[in-house]
């Protein structure tokens, strides 16, 4: 991916941002208010799935954790795409990308990203998927 500056990747699209560390969340929601973008979190998946239910094209893009309690992040991945096929979906893993090389179509990640990343990486991967 090319270099960016800061300016183009801006953006004030909505985020669904999704992860049961309440301080990794903390982190993720900062920095993307930074960088201009509307973020609404959620750090128990079942409640995030019932908030995109509500409101699914309230929504551009969404962050998700891998390992959450009750609803695991590639499970909510297929439940998102299911209600939205098209809304561009970061699932966020310290797995190898190489357990969803299978999958076809429906319920797979616009893109993984292995932990630990950098916020940079985050905001980059995001305005690429926003932009393309």
């Amino acid at each position: 991916m090319k270099t960016l500056s800061n300016a183009l990747l801006n953006g004030d699209e909505r985020i669904l941002v999704i992860d049961d560390e309440k301080a990794v969340l903390n982190i993720i929601e900062q920095v993307l208010f930074r960088f201009g973008y509307k973020v609404t979190s959620h750090d128990m998946s079942t409640d995030a799935l019932k908030c995109f239910k509500n409101s699914p094209y309230e929504f551009d893009l969404v962050i998700t954790d891998m390992t959450m309690p009750e609803l695991t992040g590639d499970k909510l991945v297929v439940e998102i795409k299911n209600l939205r096929p098209e809304i561009p979906v970061i699932l966020c893993t310290g797995f190898s990308e190489k357990i969803f090389d299978g999958r076809a179509g429906i319920g797979k990640p616009d893109k993984i990203l292995l932990k630990p990343f950098g916020m940079d990486d985050l905001v980059k991967n995001i305005r690429y998927l926003l932009d393309n």
